[in-house]
């Protein structure tokens, strides 16, 4: 596989907006989710710091970074990882310098986002 780098991309960001505040969250879909979360919580000892019917949040980091697991619809195929959350320090810049550079964002609720030449999906989390 080839190095992709600033320079190979079609597309540069020149303001730095990844200033080393990490991973929020990386996304991962189930096609249980309740028996992905307890072998999490029970089998590995992660606390799930949150939790609903469609998704939960399970704490990896002492940082606050989380595996976020989402309930998959249907037989739908799981591409892994579903997305992965970057933290920014102010994600409307982080929107104004990609849309800027050409990057084509997209919604994830309220946050943007946007896919890397290989079609993996990334968003922006704002640092905590």
């Amino acid at each position: 596989m080839g190095d992709i780098s600033q320079k190979d991309s079609a597309h540069t960001v020149r303001d730095p907006l990844f200033d080393g505040r990490g991973i929020d969250h990386v996304g991962i879909r189930y096609h249980d989710l309740k028996k992905a979360v307890g072998w999490f919580r029970d089998t590995i000892g992660l606390p799930v710091d949150h939790e609903t019917r469609t998704m939960a949040l399970v704490r990896v980091g002492a940082d606050g970074s989380h595996l976020a697991l989402f309930q998959a619809e249907g037989d739908e195929p799981l591409r892994q990882p579903h997305h992965v959350a970057l933290r920014v320090p102010d994600t409307a810049a982080a929107e104004v310098a990609l849309r800027t550079a050409g990057v084509p964002l997209r919604r994830f609720g309220p946050n943007w986002g946007f896919q890397d030449p290989e079609g993996n999906v990334f968003h922006f989390m704002p640092s905590r």
